[in-house]
């Protein structure tokens, strides 16, 4: 395996939490690309799944609520197939 540099890793890093790649592609100094990292994140980045616990959240569903994702009961209408 490859020994990474910092910024090669760090600009790995920033694709891993949903970054696009051509946006650090031309960064050259580690604190530029976690400024942008950062700012990837600020901006909404690497949103997070909400924390379940069991048994309390045991049966819902993931769904979008004022724009963040949460737990949430099965519609009373939903069937299973």
């Amino acid at each position: 395996m490859a020994r990474l540099t910092t910024t090669e890793a760090l600009k790995d890093l920033f694709t891993a939490f949903g970054g696009n790649a051509s946006t650090v592609a031309d960064l050259v100094t580690d604190s530029e690309i976690i400024k942008a990292l950062a700012n990837h994140i600020a901006a909404g980045g690497a949103a997070e799944l909400p924390s379940v616990s069991s048994p309390g959240d045991d049966g819902k569903v993931l769904t979008v609520v004022d724009g963040a994702w949460a737990a949430a009961a099965l519609p009373a209408d939903n069937t299973e197939t």
